[in-house]
């Protein structure tokens, strides 16, 4: 018998969910994946502490013919990179510090981090940090992979920066995000945050494959992520187009383990994941390991404004993207209780406050912001109107 997180499926009518809905959301994604849209993918859902949609699709490797290994499909436990998708476990990370009484989030970072101390980085905080309000943007760093392992290399751009846009200014911070709140997590805790993650989150949880960079996988039975779209996509002064393929499935990057990028695991685990939340921070054997209150304030909304760095309006809590009453990457209107976040143009997980359901849609196939829209906006509301 399969064990969490890839249990077997229940029948859906079981945690008051519509079957006939559910599987037209299943043939919406076949459909995209038979098309082109993406290669390959997992799909699962949960629902009251159960596994109700455990469905996989397509290649995990082998659309490419000078790839190093023969192609094999997706399973239940292929491992996937879901870039950004990792954000969140990095945030409630640092909720953990402040839930503790560690970290003063409200206070600059330089008085845990004194290389923050300059260049009119003074005042900048970890909510703003959270909140992708501190305007640090390192766009030369983020274009060369092979420094991203170099602590010595990460901390001297960070500390002879300054600031592309004034504290308070909403820019979404892809890769700095990271770099910042595992300095804050070292400096406070004494371990890395990925370390932090594993031993605090996804051991206590049950969820061995939620790790940041390779965890002594082998870098070839990872899904590869392909980039299928036009050769420019820019997000923060960056064309992520250029290089996506080289430098998303490198072992530099992987190495890094930052977790901003680096999350690699499959949609079981994410999904199981955000029913932690959605269960205020009680884990499957009873244990709080956060508080209810800490994790309201990191889903629930902080700013809502124009982010210039992926030019587009957003919600966001602490580390979390929320939905909203019009479009959101989690349906077509009223997701408002709806927190998670994207990973690259391939990738989306969350959980919902109003149905009680986590979801992680996990691919491998990056067109841009109009095509992740466009697939899986409608699939996340196909799932959400199967409850009733």
């Amino acid at each position: 018998m399969a064990t969490f997180p890839y249990e077997d499926e229940i029948d859906p009518a079981a945690t008051g969910m519509n079957r006939v809905a559910l599987e037209k959301a299943v043939s919406f994604f076949e459909r995209q994946q038979l098309s082109g849209a993406c290669p390959g993918g997992q799909l699962i859902l949960r629902r009251h502490g159960t596994l109700v949609l455990n469905r996989v699709f397509g290649i995990a490797r082998g659309l490419r013919s000078n790839e190093p290994v023969p192609p094999f499909k997706v399973q239940p436990q292929t491992p996937f990179p879901v870039l950004s998708a990792g954000k969140p476990l990095a945030a409630i990370a640092i909720a953990m510090l402040e839930d503790r009484g560690l970290l003063d989030v409200a206070a600059p970072v330089s008085r845990v981090l004194p290389e923050f101390e300059t260049r009119g980085k003074e005042e900048i905080s970890t909510l703003d940090v959270l909140t992708h309000r501190a305007g640090i943007l390192l766009p030369d760093l983020a274009k060369n992979p092979h420094l991203w392992g170099d602590r010595h290399a990460v901390l001297s751009s960070l500390k002879e920066s300054e600031p592309s846009y004034r504290r308070g200014i909403f820019a979404y911070m892809p890769w700095e995000y990271g770099w910042i709140l595992s300095e804050i997590m070292l400096k406070v805790d004494g371990r890395t945050l990925p370390d932090f993650v594993r031993e605090e989150i996804s051991a206590p949880l049950g969820l061995p494959a939620l790790q940041y960079g390779l965890a002594g996988r082998d870098l070839n039975s990872l899904a590869f992520s392909y980039w299928l779209g036009k050769p420019k996509a820019m997000v923060a002064g960056v064309n992520v187009a250029e290089s996506f393929e080289k430098t998303n499935n490198s072992a530099e990057m992987f190495n890094s383990r930052n977790p901003a990028v680096s999350l690699v695991t499959d949609a079981a685990s994410l999904a199981a994941f955000y029913e932690f939340l959605v269960d205020r921070g009680v884990a499957r054997s009873g244990k709080q390991l956060i508080s209810k209150g800490a994790i309201q304030k990191y889903t629930t909304r902080g700013i809502r404004g124009w982010d210039r760095s992926n030019r587009t309006f957003l919600t966001v809590g602490r580390g979390f993207v929320l939905g909203t009453r019009l479009p959101s990457i989690y349906g077509w209107w009223n997701t408002q209780r709806c927190f998670g976040h994207a990973g690259g143009y391939c990738s989306v997980a969350f959980g919902d406050y109003e149905t009680g359901i986590t979801v992680a849609i996990v691919t491998n196939g990056n067109r841009g912001p109009y095509d992740f829209a466009r697939r899986l906006i409608g699939l996340a509301h196909r799932l959400r109107r199967a409850c009733r």
